[in-house]
């Protein structure tokens, strides 16, 4: 922990915030008009193979990791299966477009994977509903 004492704080704040994101973008994906057709759409013009059911596992992984990121519960695992997520989309859309997300850059990317791997590396935190699971491994 950190000498300040914060390092808790500052872990909890971070998942919460990428929950949000997650969670929001999922949503998205799955619930508001028009989402889920215009992932399905993307991912075809991106080659994704079955367009139609990585579409549903992509939303399905943002909203629930995002939801559990918020929670603390399994944060290792969703954590994991977001980086994935956003190292897909890194290589397959942003990369090539360079830096800038005002250009369809990866700089909101390269921010989202380095805070996962934050919480990938450090777990839920003191701060969250996991901590009271058994197994640690889970958190």
């Amino acid at each position: 922990m950190a000498k300040n004492g914060l390092s808790q704080w500052t872990l909890a704040l971070l998942r919460v915030v990428l929950g949000i994101v997650f969670a929001y973008h999922g949503y998205l994906k799955l619930f508001a008009p028009g989402g889920f057709t215009g992932t399905v759409g993307f991912l075809t013009t991106l080659g994704i193979p079955l367009p139609t059911y990585s579409a549903l596992l992509v939303a399905a992984v943002e909203f629930l990791g995002g939801i559990f990121l918020l929670l603390g519960m399994v944060t290792k695992w969703s954590s994991l299966l977001l980086i994935i997520d956003m190292l897909v989309a890194l290589f397959m859309v942003h990369l090539k477009n360079g830096l800038l997300v005002s250009k369809g850059g990866y700089e909101f990317v390269l921010v989202l994977l380095a805070g996962l791997v934050v919480v990938l590396v450090n777990g839920a935190g003191s701060f969250s509903l996991g901590k009271g699971f058994k197994s640690k491994n889970l958190q």
